[in-house]
C-alpha cells in the first residue's frame, strides 16, 4: 500500500517544517498552524487505508477536515488582515454561513456525499481574501521585502490552490459534457491536483522558513 504519494510527502514536508519553525514562535495563530497540518496529514494517509486496506469510502474523513480546514485557514486569513482594518464580525459572519451551508449540503445528501458545494463556496472566498490582502499589500505604504516575507507566501499558497483547483474543477466540468474528453478527465485532473498541493504546502513551508528566519 502506498501511503507515502506526493501528496503525502509534500503535507508531511509542510508538517515537520512549521514543527521546526514555529514550535517556539510568539504568535499562536501561526504556532497552532501546526495542528492543522498535522490532522491533514493523518486524514490523508487515513484516507489512503480506507480506500486501499478497508475498501470502504473515506468520504466521512473528508467530510469532518472540510469545517476544520474552514477555520484554520480563515484563522489564518483573518490575523493577516487584522492590521488592515478587518472586522471580527466579518470573521464570524463568514464562519456562520460556512457553517449553515455545511449543514445543509450534508443533511441534504444524508451525509452519504462529500460537501462539494460548501467546498467551492469556501474556495471562492479564499480567493477573494487572497486578491483582497495583495491589494492591501500593494497599497500599503511600508515597505517589506516579499521573497521573505512570511504572510505574502503563505497567501500565495492559499491562492494558488484554491484558484487553481477551482479552475480545474470548472474546465474539467466543461469537459465531462464531451464524451470525446470524458476518459481523460479523472486521470489528467488527479495530476494538476497534485501539481498545485505541491505547490501550496511548497509555498507554506517556505513562508514557515521565512518566518522562523523573522523570529531569530
Amino acid at each position: 500500500m502506498q501511503y507515502f504519494t506526493l501528496n503525502t510527502i509534500a503535507e508531511w514536508i509542510s508538517f515537520l517544517t512549521s514543527v521546526v519553525c514555529l514550535s517556539k514562535d510568539r504568535d499562536p495563530v501561526w504556532k497552532r498552524f501546526s495542528i492543522y497540518l498535522l490532522i491533514v496529514c493523518l486524514v490523508e494517509t487515513g484516507g489512503i487505508y480506507f480506500r486501499e486496506t478497508l475498501h470502504q469510502p473515506n468520504t466521512p474523513l473528508y467530510n469532518g477536515l472540510l469545517p476544520i480546514e474552514c477555520f484554520a485557514v480563515s484563522s489564518m486569513f483573518y490575523h493577516l488582515l487584522k492590521p488592515y482594518g478587518i472586522r471580527r464580525d466579518i470573521f464570524l459572519a463568514w464562519i456562520t454561513l460556512f457553517a449553515l451551508c455545511f449543514l445543509t449540503e450534508l443533511i441534504s445528501s444524508r451525509f452519504s456525499h462529500y460537501a462539494h458545494q460548501t467546498l467551492v463556496l469556501m474556495a471562492v472566498v479564499f480567493i477573494l481574501a487572497s486578491l483582497y490582502y495583495f491589494y492591501l499589500v500593494l497599497k500599503d505604504d511600508h515597505y517589506v521585502s516579499l521573497g521573505t516575507y512570511a504572510p505574502f507566501w503563505w497567501v500565495s499558497g492559499a491562492l494558488i490552490f484554491y484558484f487553481g483547483g477551482t479552475a480545474t474543477n470548472t474546465f474539467f466540468q466543461y469537459l465531462l459534457n464531451d464524451p470525446e474528453t470524458r476518459s481523460i478527465h479523472y486521470s489528467l485532473r488527479y495530476h494538476i491536483f497534485k501539481v498545485l498541493n505541491v505547490l501550496q504546502y511548497g509555498c507554506w513551508s517556505y513562508a514557515f522558513i521565512c518566518r522562523y528566519r523573522q523570529m531569530k
